[in-house]
């Protein structure tokens, strides 16, 4: 409505509600400040809504609403979750236990310490002798080297104890070692040998 429709005793309730528009709270803002007689009865509503929250009791929430809401919408209430977390499950395995075998790469021993075979993963741990060459592969997942100790050679880079090497899917090398090499290693079982006969290298 237009300001010449403007009335005090409508505005000023909603005012104190803080419901109004800027240009209408700017308007009894006017009137109070050039009529300060209108200041008495804008305190009167100001008064009034700071005791709404108080002037109704707290109801207690019943303790079936949750079944009853559920019930209402003909949903099955889900199972709570338990009360105490289970403890964590895991496994360790001691760095005297790993299972050290002979890889068909001469020179190469690993020792797999998971093996997903749903998510077609396989974890584990690897050494080679000095001069080493691992066939040329190409990556069907994504591959993750944590260099321990010694030196590996991929492409024109030469990597040693505490490097890192992450490989995309799709990408190949046929890295080697010239003093040998001892890593952790996380990769794809459905890694592709060209030159090889792919049963001779898979994990």
């Amino acid at each position: 409505m237009g300001i010449e429709n403007y009335c005090f005793c409508e505005l000023a309730p909603l005012y104190a509600l803080d419901l109004l528009s800027t240009a209408e709270q700017a308007w009894v803002e006017q009137q109070v400040a050039a009529h300060p007689d209108l200041a008495e009865e804008l305190a009167f509503y100001q008064s009034a809504v700071d005791v709404i929250p108080y002037s109704v009791s707290a109801a207690p929430m019943p303790t079936d609403l949750k079944q009853r809401l559920f019930d209402r919408l003909d949903l099955e209430l889900p199972a709570e979750p338990p009360a105490v977390c289970p403890p964590p499950s895991y496994q360790a395995i001691r760095a005297a236990d790993l299972d050290w075998q002979p890889h068909p790469t001469p020179g190469v021993m690993v020792a797999i310490v998971h093996r997903d075979p749903i998510k077609r993963e396989i974890v584990g741990f690897l050494k080679a002798e000095p001069g080493v060459r691992y066939p040329f592969h190409c990556h069907a997942a994504l591959e993750e080297i944590f260099m321990l100790e010694g030196d590996l050679i991929v492409g024109d880079q030469v990597y040693g104890a505490g490097d890192y090497l992450l490989s995309q899917p799709g990408s190949s090398h046929a890295p080697y070692t010239i003093g040998g090499c001892r890593f952790f290693f996380h990769t794809s079982m459905d890694d592709q040998y060209p030159d090889e006969v792919m049963s001779a290298h898979s994990f």
